[in-house]
């Protein structure tokens, strides 16, 4: 298992990257900075998996990230303390 290049409580951004295959990287999150709040095991990168790649696949830490809304979408009418929480491959964040 690979260490873990981010540690809870890092500010990443996530890439603003386009992707040709399958991603579980949403578009919302694309360019958006949050803050790591969860590691999860490494596994598959969705890339690979999405090609039922599970033996041979690139595996990767994963990551749970936690966004204010209001960073996340403009306009957000709801309240300023209110959060989404996503996860990210370690290919798909940067440091902020």
């Amino acid at each position: 298992m690979a260490n873990p290049r981010f540690s809870i409580g890092d500010e990443v951004t996530v890439r603003d990257e386009t992707t040709l295959f399958h991603t579980r990287t949403q578009k919302f999150a694309r360019g958006r900075t949050g803050v790591v709040v969860e590691h999860r095991p490494e596994w598959v990168i969705p890339e690979d998996e999405a090609f039922d790649r599970m033996e041979t696949g690139r595996k990767e830490p994963f990551y749970v990230v936690r966004f204010k809304q209001t960073e996340l979408w403009p306009g957000y009418t709801g309240q300023s303390i209110d959060t989404l929480e996503s996860e990210f491959s370690e290919r798909w964040l940067v440091p902020a």
